[in-house]
């Protein structure tokens, strides 16, 4: 006991070959390109901060949730056409308090899985489950 890995029930963190006590199934660890916004309303038109989105970023982090999903029509079109370029694997966005949840991309966001991480439920109280994705 004590002291982190080895047991294969640690929290996934450092670095090392890929080789936990036990857990045979665990592959060895693939890096992941996470790209992190800054916080802007939801916007119609050009963002040159969004432009600077890598075309190979695995997650992407951003404030507000994304046009259509996990948005009750408050999300951003402008990220929509940045995860449509990129084709992250997941994003993770918040704000908007009642959309809490995870959705599946269509059409161009196919293969993108959209996390609305917002748990503040009334007002800002606490009360939202957390989400936990796979990746």
């Amino acid at each position: 006991g004590g002291g982190g890995g080895g047991d294969g029930g640690g929290d996934g963190g450092g670095g090392g070959d890929g080789e936990g006590g036990g857990d045979g199934d665990r592959k060895a660890k693939k890096s992941l390109k996470v790209h992190g916004t800054n916080f802007y309303w939801p916007m119609k038109t050009a963002n040159p901060y969004y432009d600077a989105i890598a075309d190979d970023v695995d997650v992407l982090l951003c404030h507000g949730p994304v046009k259509g999903y996990c948005d009750e029509g408050g999300g951003c079109e402008t990220m929509l056409t940045h995860v449509g370029r990129v084709n992250p694997r997941l994003v993770v966005s918040g704000h908007v308090h009642s959309a809490h949840g995870v959705a599946e991309g269509k059409g161009r966001a196919r293969g993108t899985t959209f996390v609305n991480a917002a748990n503040a439920r009334k007002g800002y109280s606490m009360g939202w489950d957390a989400v936990v994705i796979d990746i």
